[in-house]
């Protein structure tokens, strides 16, 4: 069956779930469809049943309109209990995850893994931190997660579409559960659209501006933007399309955001790799600051942007790379006259922070990027957002 009959036939479902649980639909008369694994696992995607506050999904932070990231407007997920715990990382895209592997180390660089510090292995296992997490569904245990989905009315159907025994453990729930949510992404056509403009002029059948053209040149030059060192642009040896991630990551020397409530503590930092919330690399000192590189398409829909959600428009994430080095007073605080360059992480630590072009300039320099070249690469990176409306591309480039 074609992906996109399987997403409407996720719809119908989700429609007849409404109705059979007293919801108010606009249709006098809806043909139920028949369970499939897509249809169900997209239900569980946005069930807040299975948060312990019932106001909580996997879609309220990973949401269809912003690239399968944080909602419009959102600073940083609330979680918890009570909603009002605030998360200290943005909700990464879970687009154009497909080709990535578990986490491992190449040659001493870190590369893949699921989560902004690569401590998930599949998809399947990235689930289950959210569903735990107290500051996100805050579900005390897999116990509690498992009660909740043998209430949900559409048990029976998960039950059998993800072919549970007749008699289920609390275990076997939550792990068939985990395999739904990673079915979801897997089989839902808009996780690889591959429909973008920059995908058509790839095929031939569409043509970049000049603007657009100019930042596709500075993002692939090595002495300018150098974006695509991390960022791929290239098609694949048998065409496959660029995922502009390498999956690798960088301590990019963030500005710290004083709107986290937990940076309020002057002894706390997010040091990605390194920790708090990955803890098996913690004597990694080399490694603190480094995040995942994520994928640029759908960038112009996931403000504000980078894991502590400091930056907040896509100008100025490009200005950020164009000017860290050279007006750090425009990105850090100003203390007693010096500025504290790279502040959102600890002073012995900040020698980890990326140098290769364009950073690596003396204040006050001649930049690698112009304004102009600043204003064309957003051009550029507005070609990467995917039409939701169109159907998928092709997983290879037409020749």
């Amino acid at each position: 069956m074609d992906m996109r009959m399987l997403k409407s036939a996720g719809l119908l479902y989700a429609v007849a779930l409404l109705s059979a649980c007293g919801g108010q639909t606009t249709s006098t008369a809806t043909t139920p469809a028949a369970p499939t694994q897509l249809s169900v696992a997209q239900a569980l995607f946005a069930e807040k049943a299975l948060s312990a506050n019932g106001q909580m999904a996997c879609a309220s932070c990973h949401t269809d309109d912003n690239g399968h990231a944080d909602a419009s407007g959102t600073l940083l997920p609330l979680g918890g209990q009570s909603m009002t715990v605030q998360g200290f990382r943005s909700s990464p895209s879970l687009l154009y995850l497909e080709a990535n592997k578990p986490f491992r180390f190449e040659a001493g660089q870190a590369f893949g893994g699921f989560t902004w510090d690569g401590r998930a292995n599949s998809r399947a296992e990235q689930a289950a931190g959210p569903l735990l997490d107290l500051g996100e569904m805050a579900n005390a245990n897999v116990a509690a997660v498992a009660a909740k989905v043998r209430q949900l009315p559409y048990f029976g159907d998960f039950a059998s579409v993800f072919e549970l025994p007749a008699v289920t453990s609390d275990a076997q729930i939550f792990e068939r559960l985990q395999t739904a949510l990673q079915t979801y992404q897997q089989k839902d056509p808009d996780y690889l659209l591959f429909n973008s403009k920059f995908d058509r002029y790839l095929d031939g059948s569409a043509t970049l501006t000049v603007q657009e053209a100019r930042g596709l040149g500075v993002f692939n030059d090595a002495n300018k933007g150098n974006c695509a060192s991390c960022h791929t642009s290239q098609t694949g040896s048998q065409g496959e399309r660029p995922l502009f991630t390498n999956f690798s990551y960088a301590a990019l020397g963030l500005p710290r955001n004083p709107q986290i409530q937990a940076n309020a503590d002057v002894n706390f930092f997010d040091m990605g790799l390194c920790g708090p919330k990955r803890t098996d690399l913690s004597a990694r000192t080399d490694l603190c600051g480094q995040f995942k590189v994520p994928t640029l398409r759908n960038i112009e829909l996931t403000a504000p942007y980078f894991h502590n959600a400091s930056v907040a428009t896509l100008a100025d994430a490009v200005a950020f790379y164009a000017t860290r080095d050279l007006q750090p007073e425009r990105w850090y605080p100003t203390v007693n006259g010096v500025v504290q360059r790279f502040n959102d992480l600890p002073v012995p630590l900040r020698t980890n922070v990326l140098m290769t072009k364009p950073f690596g300039q003396r204040p006050g320099g001649t930049p690698l990027l112009s304004a102009t070249d600043v204003a064309d690469l957003v051009a550029f990176l507005r070609t990467l957002t995917d039409d939701r409306t169109a159907p998928p591309g092709a997983l290879l480039v037409k020749k």
